[in-house]
């Protein structure tokens, strides 16, 4: 049985306000269970990129979504940085860098083969992490059925809101535990 985190009380409105509007972003707390969550509930609509700043992470963030979802690492859930790749035909959720998905859109400028793409930690901005935003957005705008979805937990949300139309804004409170200091 998975530990319950505070995002798991909002993966419901967040589906169904990123259906609805179609851009998102989200803000939690670190720990708060964004990355491993929010992106498996999305398959469902379809196919979901979800882009991670570093090639450790990547892989790490698919295995353990693999592992609370039962998920088969490779399959349902996979991973692709440069070089390397572990995913299939039947991959819904594949875990990526930005370099990847901007590789992905300069060969496919329509991100044909993803319903939902995520953009995760996203305050750790980069050149890459702008660029993936950019041709997403080209992306998006090109498309009726694509979706865009920015989490962070620190970033200002309104400028990349106001990027995304105008998108509407979920923040997700943390949980506070009891802090016992001992000597």
């Amino acid at each position: 049985m998975r530990p319950q985190l505070p995002i798991d009380s909002h993966v419901g409105r967040i589906v169904e306000t990123l259906r609805r509007a179609r851009a998102l972003v989200v803000t939690a707390a670190p720990g708060a269970g964004k990355t491993t969550r929010v992106p498996p509930a999305l398959v469902a609509d379809g196919p979901v990129m979800l882009l991670q700043p570093r090639r450790v992470a990547a892989r790490a963030i698919a295995r353990r979504i693999a592992d609370e979802t039962g998920w088969t690492l490779g399959r349902e859930v996979g991973w692709q940085v440069r070089f390397e790749r572990r995913f299939s035909a039947d991959t819904a959720l594949l875990v990526a860098t930005e370099g990847v998905l901007t590789s992905r859109l300069v060969e496919d400028p329509l991100a044909s083969a993803f319903r939902t793409i995520v953009l995760d930690e996203f305050h750790e901005r980069s050149i890459h992490a702008d660029v993936a935003l950019a041709l997403t957005r080209q992306a998006w705008g090109a498309r009726d059925d694509l979706r865009i979805l920015v989490m962070s937990a620190t970033i200002d949300a309104g400028p990349v809101a106001a990027y995304l139309d105008g998108c509407p804004v979920i923040a997700v409170p943390g949980a506070v535990f009891p802090v016992e200091i001992t000597y």
